[in-house]
C-alpha cells in the first residue's frame, strides 16, 4: 500500500468518525436514555447549525476559504463547493426523527450514522489502491454494501427487536442504496431507504 493510499483510508476513517459520534443517538433512543422530543429538538437544533454554516460558507469567502482550508484533509472534492456530507447527516437524521414512527426512525438514524460509515471504511479498506471517482469520493465496493447490509440488519435487530427476515430486508435496502455512485448524498439514501423499509416491514 502506498502512503497516499494509507492517507486515504485514515482520512476516511477520520470522516466516519463522526458517523459513529452520531451513532450514539439512536442508541440512546432505542434504550430509552433520552426522550423523543429530545431527540427531535436536538437534531433539529443540529440541523440549524449546521445549515447556519453551510450558508456562512457562501455568503462570507473568508470564512468559506477558512472553512475548506481548516477541514481539507476531511473534505472530497465535491464538498468545497457543495453541501458536506455531515449537513446531510444531520438533514436525514432530523427527517426520519419528525416523519417515522418511533422504531422506523431509530433504524434510520442508526443505517445512516452507523451502516454507511462501516460500509465507507471497509470499502475504502478494500479498495484502498483504486483511484477516487472525479467527485473524490471511494468508489463502492461489494464488501462495502454488504458491511453496510449487516451493520443495519444488526441494529434493527439489536436496537428495535427486528426480527432476522424483515432485519435482512431493511439491510438490503440500506445496501441498495448506497451501492450506486450518484449526486444524491448517500447518507441521504441509506438512511431513507432503511427508514422506509423499516416502517414497511415493522409494527409501530
Amino acid at each position: 500500500m502506498t502512503d497516499i493510499a494509507r492517507l486515504t483510508l485514515r482520512a476516511e476513517v477520520s470522516r466516519k468518525a463522526l458517523h459513529l459520534l452520531s451513532a450514539a443517538v439512536p442508541l440512546a433512543w432505542a434504550f430509552a436514555l433520552v426522550s423523543t422530543p429530545l431527540v427531535r429538538v436536538g437534531l433539529s437544533a443540529a440541523l440549524g447549525i449546521a445549515l447556519a454554516v453551510e450558508a456562512a460558507r457562501r455568503m462570507h469567502a473568508a470564512f468559506g476559504a477558512a472553512f475548506t482550508r481548516v477541514l481539507a484533509p476531511l473534505l472530497r472534492a465535491h464538498e468545497a463547493r457543495a453541501i458536506t456530507g455531515a449537513t446531510w447527516l444531520a438533514a436525514v437524521m432530523c427527517l426520519a426523527a419528525w416523519t417515522l414512527p418511533v422504531r422506523a426512525a431509530v433504524v434510520a438514524l442508526w443505517a445512516a450514522a452507523a451502516g454507511d460509515a462501516i460500509a465507507a471504511v471497509v470499502g475504502r479498506t478494500i479498495a484502498a489502491r483504486a483511484p477516487a471517482d472525479r467527485g473524490g469520493r471511494a468508489r463502492k465496493t461489494a464488501a462495502g454494501s454488504l458491511a453496510c447490509a449487516a451493520s443495519t440488519a444488526m441494529g434493527a435487530v439489536w436496537l428495535v427487536g427486528a426480527g432476522w427476515w424483515p432485519a435482512l430486508a431493511i439491510g438490503a435496502a440500506a445496501a441498495v442504496a448506497e451501492r450506486p455512485t450518484l449526486a444524491i448524498d448517500d447518507n441521504l439514501r441509506v438512511g431513507l431507504a432503511a427508514g422506509l423499509a423499516a416502517w414497511l416491514l415493522l409494527p409501530a
